[in-house]
């Protein structure tokens, strides 16, 4: 394999050939390079369980979760589509939802429920769309088992809060199911609990899973709008003190609020609750394209001007760099609690009146604007602690990371979306550094597309640095349509230098969703390159269209200022 030392430090200038959507700063002069230099200055500490997953079970649109990926007539998944799950070693999952979480009763995705047939019932979602429980809370919990995943079980808190009742036979309905996840089954529990790890051990798993994180509710914000703020404090506190009656260690989630309520929640529950939710996607339903406030015929644009637009996400800073700028993690910051984004993803689609005149309309371009998202949410990491992309497997959304034909017709393959975070979470430090960056040139966004706003400088590289005690990681999205791009790289200031070879891991991909004769499904692929490492300075090649992560071994013995 080539090795990236092979590559010249070109002028930055000759390195954009067509700009796209915008046109490229120009460099400082014509021999600057492109540059990044690495401080052994942490920014912050990085949690690897950013790098999650999803795993929704949702209703609507048929079994378009994981039970369109089971083998039929069994509650297994495929032995692909485990494999894929296997290889992208997922740190934490969420299940079994999202919006139908808070409609659903949990006691249908087991087997043998006291007084009801032995199988499990279909289900009505929120909308009225049956889903058919061949996987529920069994096959997912053995299957974080088998492949060293923790899960995050969602439950309803939408029963609680709105009952007239009072929120107490709600809240125990929800503890149940952590006691038949946790409890050992001859646990001194209430007899209204205790009944539960006893009927865990008779289908089939005498052992406790060991969940160590619950949601309470999905987006509550969705059905809690009637409710008073002393309902909704009444209602939680109801659910944490059950919920942890059975298991006290286990880590409560619950959503994200306005401020004077999260302020209330945090002083009146403390450490009781462990991280607050927050959910973020961009652009969602594509309906029309404005430039400068003017509507534009999706016609007239280039697959070059729509691949800049999707691109360039979510928001851009003064540095050209992704940002995510959400009040949510800002007020966290200033209540001082931990975040988890139990949802993320870019789910932006067109709609019907413009997808056939669209030149682009390319799952690649997607994945590459959820690198960008994911490098907003790794520079908040500050804050958010945990990170739940969505969605683990299916098949309808177009964004999942592993996509399973519900007719068996196509082999189970990774998506783009997916694969970048894959790729992160398999290559990556335990805390950020500071960067210098140099003539990274520039480009300019015009599009507000949905959710997708207009960029004046948006960087073609974007580049965040992370280490271990071993190795350096540069991740680097090169969004130039055309050129790969040079970068000269100096690590002199680390207290260990570098060894002499490391690796390229670079996802690159085709435009075209469909794959010609004899092509893979899947649209993006990672390969691997040798790198050549002379010294503390050396050169790689970021191609186009790609994202990148550059792994430097460093040797040992040198003092590590970040301990």
């Amino acid at each position: 394999m080539r090795s990236a030392t092979t590559w010249a430090w070109l002028p930055a200038a000759m390195l954009v050939a067509a700009c796209g959507a915008g046109t490229a700063a120009p460099a400082e002069s014509p021999t600057d390079a492109i540059s990044v230099k690495v401080s052994d200055r942490v920014l912050h500490q990085l949690d690897s369980r950013l790098f999650g997953q999803f795993m929704e079970r949702p209703s609507w649109g048929g079994e378009i979760g994981p039970e369109g990926s089971l083998i039929p007539g069994t509650h297994r998944l495929r032995p692909e589509a485990e494999r894929l799950i296997r290889e992208m070693r997922i740190p934490i999952v969420r299940f079994p939802g999202g919006t139908d979480v808070d409609y659903i009763d949990w006691l249908d995705m087991i087997d043998n429920v006291p007084g009801r047939a032995a199988e499990r019932p279909i289900t009505i979602g929120h909308a009225g769309n049956q889903v058919s429980n061949n996987f529920g809370y069994d096959e997912f919990l053995q299957l974080c088992g088998r492949l060293g995943m923790e899960p995050i079980i969602v439950v309803n808190f939408r029963e609680g809060l709105l009952s007239q009742q009072g929120p107490e036979e709600a809240a125990l309905h929800a503890a149940q199911l952590l006691a038949y996840c946790n409890a050992p089954s001859d646990a001194d529990l209430p007899d209204e609990l205790a009944a539960w790890p006893r009927l865990r051990a008779r289908n089939g798993h005498p052992e406790p899973y060991g969940v160590t994180y619950v949601q309470i509710g999905n987006e509550t914000w969705a059905f809690s709008r009637g409710a008073t703020e002393d309902q909704y404090l009444a209602a939680l506190k109801a659910y944490v003190k059950t919920i942890r009656s059975v298991d006290p260690a286990v880590r409560l989630i619950v959503d994200g609020q306005p401020a004077e309520l999260a302020a209330r929640i945090h002083r009146e529950l403390g450490d009781r609750i462990a991280y607050y939710a927050v959910h973020h996607y961009q652009p969602w339903n594509i309906r029309e394209v404005v430039r400068g406030g003017e509507p534009v015929d999706v016609g007239d644009l280039s697959a070059k001007d729509i691949w800049y637009t999707w691109v360039t996400l979510p928001g851009i800073d003064a540095a050209g760099e992704s940002v995510l700028s959400r009040g949510e993690l800002q007020q966290a910051r200033q209540l001082g609690y931990p975040v988890a984004m139990t949802e993320w993803n870019w789910n932006g689609w067109w709609s019907d009146s413009l997808r056939q005149k669209a030149a682009l309309d390319s799952l690649f371009a997607k994945g590459v604007g959820a690198a960008g998202i994911l490098h907003a949410i790794i520079r908040q990491g500050d804050v958010v602690r945990i990170a739940a992309q969505s969605m683990l497997i299916g098949d309808g959304w177009g964004i999942h990371a592993i996509r399973c034909d519900r007719e068996g017709r196509i082999a189970p393959h990774m998506v783009p979306s997916g694969q970048v975070t894959m790729l992160y979470g398999n290559h990556h430090g335990d805390r950020r550094l500071e960067l210098e960056l140099n003539n990274v040139p520039r480009y300019e966004q015009p599009y507000r597309m949905a959710g997708i706003g207009p960029a004046r400088e948006a960087a073609y590289l974007d580049i965040l640095a992370t280490r271990d005690n071993t190795t350096l990681y540069l991740h680097c999205i090169n969004r130039h349509f055309d050129s790969a791009l040079s970068l000269a790289v100096d690590v002199a200031a680390l207290a260990s230098p570098p060894q002499a070879a490391g690796k390229l891991y670079i996802l690159e991909g085709r435009l075209q969703n469909a794959p010609a004769a004899g092509e893979d499904p899947a649209p993006g692929h990672i390969r691997e390159e040798q790198l050549a490492i002379p010294g503390p300075r050396f050169s790689v090649r970021l191609p186009a269209r790609s994202v990148t992560v550059v792994e430097v071994p460093l040797q040992k013995g040198g003092a590590d200022s970040s301990q």
